[in-house]
């Protein structure tokens, strides 16, 4: 395991902002684990854990310890690429030439019942994933509500 992984590419980063993948990798820390064991330790299916796994080996995130055969299957044993994993502060000197591709941030005026009826259905959308265990997908948006 190397001491330091500087991430340099954005799919990297993409990769690791996935706050399941960060916990994988923080159970990873302790020894390399197999993706069974991860299953087990957090009470998800295999299956699940096994595409964040895959995620994080194909972009350099983790990477295989060692394998072992038990009862005809090869056990991966899979660990962190390194004890230490930070952005490269150029990771984000790039140009927008696509403005579609920017963000896009809209100035909403509504009245506090509004606002607060608002704050109700995002917090309850966020506790219903919270409690199904679910992780992001590409097609969420990021919302942020200043309250002036």
């Amino acid at each position: 395991m190397k001491p330091l992984l500087v991430i340099t590419e954005l799919e990297q980063l993409k990769s690791i902002s996935d706050p399941f993948r960060i916990q994988l990798l923080s159970l990873m820390a302790d020894g390399p684990k197999t993706g069974q064991m991860l299953a087990d330790t957090l009470a998800l299916p295999r299956a699940k854990v096994h595409y964040h796994l895959n995620q994080l080996l194909s972009h350099n995130i983790i990477t295989i310890h060692h394998t072992e055969e038990k009862n005809s299957i090869i056990q991966k044993f899979y660990q962190p690429a390194a004890r230490k994993i930070i952005p490269s502060a150029n990771i984000f000197n790039f140009n927008h030439t696509d403005q579609q591709a920017a963000p896009a941030v809209y100035n909403i005026k509504m009245n506090n019942a509004d606002y607060e009826n608002f704050s109700k259905l995002l917090s309850d959308k966020e506790q219903r994933k919270i409690s199904k265990k679910e992780t992001a997908t590409a097609d969420e948006y990021a919302v942020y509500v200043l309250n002036i």
